[in-house]
């Protein structure tokens, strides 16, 4: 029996510079750099079955009154998903780097990005950034996020990543 593999929610990302994309190159450049690359381009096919098995097994931990931890068994094997274990598998190392960044901090660095839309709610608006950070947002929201609408805002978490991203800082997206 032929595993059916599940529609993707998230894509891998390739990044390709060519001569029709010349207006990207740097935010390519700036993608490929950094800590997160993995994260973006890793694919990693997912079959329906296994998915069911692990969600009806699944387990949450708790550590603090927080979530901390998925367990599952998936065809018998333990399978646990911790923040260091996804740190490991995209080979991002940010499980001691900051979970969030001072609002002023991180909306000065946008703003001076040429982000021309209202500051007022914790979300913003992709289109109201110029076409390379607009690319690097869709980039984001494409790969990463676990939105499946509505992909002209940008959740606060995708922000921090995107601000990280471009701004080398050390964050903690496991």
């Amino acid at each position: 029996m032929a595993l059916i593999i599940k529609h993707p929610h998230n894509y891998h990302c390739t990044f390709e510079k060519t001569d029709k994309n010349t207006t990207f190159h740097s935010i390519i450049d700036t993608i490929s750099s950094s800590k997160y690359k993995t994260l973006l381009t890793y694919n990693a096919p997912i079959s329906q079955d296994t998915l069911r098995d692990f969600w009806a097994n699944a387990e949450v931990q708790v550590q603090d009154k927080k979530p901390w931890a998925i367990s599952s068994k998936v065809g018998g094997v333990l399978v646990p998903i911790t923040p260091q274990t996804i740190s490991e598998v995209f080979q991002m190392n940010d499980v001691a780097g900051k979970t969030s960044f001072p609002k002023s901090e991180y909306q000065l660095d946008l703003i001076e990005r040429v982000y021309e839309g209202q500051l007022t709610k914790a979300t913003m608006q992709k289109g109201e950034f110029p076409p390379t950070m607009k690319f690097l947002f869709h980039t984001l929201l494409t790969c990463v996020s676990n939105k499946t609408t509505a992909f002209n805002e940008i959740p606060l978490k995708i922000q921090y990543l995107g601000y990280a991203i471009m701004s080398k800082t050390y964050f903690n997206y496991s």
